[in-house]
């Protein structure tokens, strides 16, 4: 007996598969410190101290007459200033902006051509086989 057989396979594989990566951060961070201290104090004093001191001596033994007036003035001035401004300014902005995105694309184009020829010889029992695997991949 004599037979043989001749195969052929075609396969296609096409797998595909998208990626996109896409992030984004967006960090602000603004701190604004705003402090002034003034301070101013006034204050007036004002003291006027008068004192008048009349004396009289009279004596008569040779008719003496002393008179004696004293006038004290005092004036005190005193002029303190105080002024408190007090300004605080604080301002806090953070912002966190973060996206993700991920998209992922794979192609793969995989062709498996078989060819089988098989002879067989069954007289003397002698077994014979051809094989042919081209393998392409795109």
């Amino acid at each position: 007996r004599f037979y043989v057989f001749t195969f052929l396979r075609f396969t296609f594989y096409v797998y595909v598969t998208l990626r996109t990566y896409v992030r984004t951060y967006v960090r602000t961070y603004v701190r604004t410190y705003v402090r002034t201290y003034v301070r101013t104090y006034v204050r007036t004093y004002v003291r006027t101290y008068v004192r008048t001191y009349v004396r009289t001596y009279v004596r008569t033994y040779v008719t003496y007459v002393r008179t004696y007036v004293r006038t004290y003035v005092r004036t005190y001035v005193r002029t303190y200033v105080r002024t408190y401004v007090r300004t605080y300014v604080r301002t806090y902005v953070r912002t966190y902006v973060r996206t993700y995105v991920r998209t992922y694309v794979r192609t793969y184009v995989r062709t498996y051509v078989r060819t089988y020829v098989r002879t067989y010889v069954r007289t003397v029992r002698t077994y014979v086989t051809y094989r042919t695997v081209p393998y392409v991949r795109t």
